[in-house]
């Protein structure tokens, strides 16, 4: 039984099985659907990114708000207490892109294991070059220097954010890879883990058969329509 893993086995699992069977998993255990838009896609084509998620909001503000390297700091404390810190970023800066080379630069020393941001980026042959995995929404060129027309950029941390459709919670687990992004409560990851193994055992058993020269359908432990007609 996978019920005594802590949240660092959990996320060297995640990390080793895949978005797919994690989302199969959650889907096997009637658990709700939490898989983002599949827009939103990795800068490094391969390499997975998993752990556990530090919160941050960007919008628009009439006044000028608290300057948000503040809230980067507090983000990047929390960074600092949580396994394998992932940085979730809800951004309502339309095709303003909050981060490039310089906040790159800042996500690595934080410790960071990567980064989700429904929203743009740029800078990117700098950050690919720096090695931080950015899922992103799209590249725009675009950014913010003091006030824009649309206003001033704040931010908040350690809050629910909406990313591709799907509400994240600061503390929650994800698994960010080629194929998409899921995420998972750290309080069901146990189980999802151990459904998706079990899910990963039949596939190779069905391989297995198939490797064999057993029939399709007999691979899959079916029996062929046609017998006893």
């Amino acid at each position: 039984m996978s019920t005594d893993l802590n949240t660092t086995d959990c996320i060297k699992t995640f990390l080793e099985l895949g978005s797919p069977f994690i989302a199969d998993a959650m889907q096997v255990l009637g658990m709700p659907r939490r898989i983002a838009d599949p827009a939103l896609r990795p800068l490094i084509p391969t390499k997975r990114v998993a752990g556990t998620v530090v919160t941050l909001r960007l919008d628009y503000y009439p006044t000028e708000p608290e300057p948000h390297p503040y809230v980067f700091d507090t983000a990047f404390t929390q960074a600092g207490q949580v396994a394998s810190p992932v940085l979730v970023t809800e951004s309502r800066l339309g095709l303003r892109s909050p981060f490039g080379g310089g906040a790159s630069r800042s996500f690595v020393h934080a410790g960071l294991e990567g980064v989700i941001i429904d929203g743009c980026i740029r800078d990117t042959a700098d950050v690919t070059a720096q090695g931080m995995q950015m899922f992103h929404r799209q590249i725009s060129t675009d950014s913010f220097l003091g006030r824009v027309p649309e206003g001033y950029v704040g931010a908040e941390t350690a809050i629910d954010v909406d990313i591709g459709g799907v509400r994240v919670t600061p503390g929650d687990l994800v698994i960010a890879d080629e194929d998409g992004i899921v995420f998972c409560s750290t309080a069901d990851a146990p189980a999802v883990i151990e459904a998706a193994r079990t899910i990963e055992t039949e596939e190779e058993q069905i391989f297995a058969r198939w490797d064999a020269g057993e029939g399709y359908l007999k691979g899959l432990r079916l029996s062929d329509r046609g017998e006893g007609e």
